[in-house]
């Protein structure tokens, strides 16, 4: 087994340096990688304040979905997906943006505001009731599933769960006009239905943002998305660290096909291809 490649920050290590045959090791590896570091909160306040001064607008956007509680990601993983989008606008890649799983749209709102106009977007969600998780999670997703199905969900600070709301996506595409991002002027398309009828591709994926919980629902997103994602495009695994479900779906999704893609944990998992 290889030593991990650690270089800087973010951390960043590829997966094979762990060994196939041991996801216990790898996990753990994984799991002092994401500790906090006593200077993060330090860190993300100065990369808002560069954004801040090169572009007032996008940091504008970022405090705005959280002062209107849009979004559970926080500061330092939003200016990620920001930094995401303006490299792939940068490196001038070709490929749609594709955002699975948006609750009130707080992080598709950064990822629109990050865009040239004219890059189609597409946000992909049920706009209503989670779906349940499978036999493949852990008991994390379905205490956190029975919390919701209850109606005992709190929501953002004290406003109402989001999956509790009949008007959800018409609320979401008010979101985005509210932040100057009309849908038809940004190309935004919001497809509402589960991903097994509704994630089909014919064109190159730039830029994911994965955010759906459940190991079905992301290892769905990685068999649909994956194949149609460019060289130095990224896939934004939200919850890898947050349930089971989704770690083992990403483990084994990826454990075959180690030598593409380069894995950087950040705030969040980000996997880019490499060939």
């Amino acid at each position: 087994m290889r030593s991990a490649l650690l270089t800087g920050t973010p951390h960043c290590f590829a997966i094979d340096d762990f060994g196939e045959r041991e996801p216990l090791l790898f996990r753990h590896r994984l799991c002092l990688m994401l500790m906090p570091h006593p200077q993060s909160r330090f860190s993300a306040a100065l990369r808002l304040g560069a954004v801040l001064l090169s572009k007032p607008g996008i940091a504008a956007t970022i405090l705005g979905v959280r002062r209107e509680r849009l979004t559970y990601l926080t500061v330092p993983a939003l200016l990620e997906l920001h930094q995401a989008a303006a490299r792939v606008e940068a490196d001038n890649l070709p490929g749609i943006f594709v955002e699975a799983g948006c609750a009130l749209g707080g992080s598709a709102i950064v990822l629109a505001a990050s865009k040239r106009a004219e890059r189609p977007f597409y946000v992909y969600d049920v706009f209503g009731m989670i779906p349940p998780p499978s036999p493949n999670d852990e008991r994390d997703a379905w205490s956190r599933y029975e919390e919701i199905q209850t109606g005992h969900s709190p929501g953002i600070g004290s406003d109402l769960y989001y999956g509790y709301q009949s008007d959800l996506r018409e609320r979401v595409m008010r979101n985005f006009e509210r932040h100057g991002l009309p849908l038809d002027r940004f190309n935004i398309h919001l497809v509402q239905g589960l991903y097994e009828d509704t994630l089909h591709f014919a064109e190159p994926v730039a830029l994911a943002h994965i955010d759906c919980d459940w190991h079905d629902s992301v290892w769905m997103c990685l068999t649909r998305i994956t194949p149609h994602l460019v060289v130095g495009g990224r896939l934004i695994i939200d919850d890898y660290e947050d349930y089971a479900g989704c770690r083992k779906a990403v483990d084994r999704y990826f454990a075959h096909q180690r030598d593409c893609f380069a894995f950087e944990m950040r705030s969040r998992l980000h996997i880019v291809r490499l060939r």
